[in-house]
């Protein structure tokens, strides 16, 4: 396998770059509201308070939704939940671009903030862990830097095309990204012949982790951490320790 500094490119670290394609798609893709702000206001005589509600909404449904798009990732593959909220975010926004009416513009975001929640780290993180043992710091740190990457990407490539077409041009260049790009190229990356070849989750975590596992507890000289199994634990089990409330706090935020 080939090497890139320190890491083999081996398949759990393609499921990796499948993960942060994806976040680089919806996270690239919310975080250009900014640059259709102004034309919106001009053309619609919709004041910013207005316009800036919708994207309030869409932060609020992601929020709430976050916990049932988790539920939805333990209860079904959450590679097909993650493409479910693809589709239905490109469709968002693809509709993006007909819109007429402010209560359009909501509901739209609505639909857009429920998509790529179910597209977000609460559904993809699992299929990174449970592939690493030793380095799953490392390998969700990577997967999460496609958040930043998209929104570095994609806001400019939005404006661009906001400047050259239009701010409803703009919105089909997203969707296109997110439909033609993202989805298909994620797809073949997370469950394609890297999905095929490694089997069901429980044998993905056989195949990858049991030696790690084992050189782990023989090298570490110290016991496993006592609040975080690496068999996973219940809700009630996560709120019971410290680290669960710090991150909830931290989100909230």
């Amino acid at each position: 396998m080939q090497r890139i500094g320190e890491i083999k490119l081996s398949p759990r670290w393609i499921i990796v770059i499948g993960v942060a394609l994806i976040l680089f798609g919806t996270a690239g893709s919310r975080f250009s509201f900014g640059v259709f702000l102004r034309p919106l206001a001009e053309e619609f005589e919709w004041s910013r308070s207005s316009l800036s509600g919708a994207l309030a909404v869409a932060g609020l449904s992601t929020g709430l939704l976050r916990p049932v798009a988790g539920s939805l990732a333990d209860r079904y593959d959450p590679r097909y939940v993650a493409g479910f909220g693809l589709i239905l975010g490109g469709i968002a926004l693809l509709g993006l671009s007909r819109i007429q009416e402010l209560w359009q513009l909501y509901a739209l975001f609505l639909l857009m903030g429920f998509g790529f929640t179910l597209a977000s780290p609460a559904t993809l993180t699992k299929l990174v862990s449970v592939r690493f043992t030793k380095r799953r710091s490392l390998a969700l740190s990577l997967a999460g830097s496609g958040s930043a990457i998209g929104e570095t990407a994609l806001v400019p490539i939005a404006a661009v095309a906001l400047t050259m077409g239009g701010w409803r041009s703009a919105y089909v260049v997203l969707g296109i990204v997110v439909l033609a790009i993202v989805l298909p190229l994620s797809s073949f990356l997370l469950s394609s012949w890297f999905g095929r070849r490694h089997g069901s989750e429980t044998e993905v975590r056989e195949t990858f982790d049991a030696t790690e596992a084992r050189q782990n507890a023989s090298n570490s000289g110290r016991p496993a951490c006592a609040w975080m199994p690496d068999e996973g634990m219940s809700l009630k089990q996560a709120a019971r320790t410290p680290i669960f409330w710090a991150l909830t706090a931290g989100f909230f935020t």
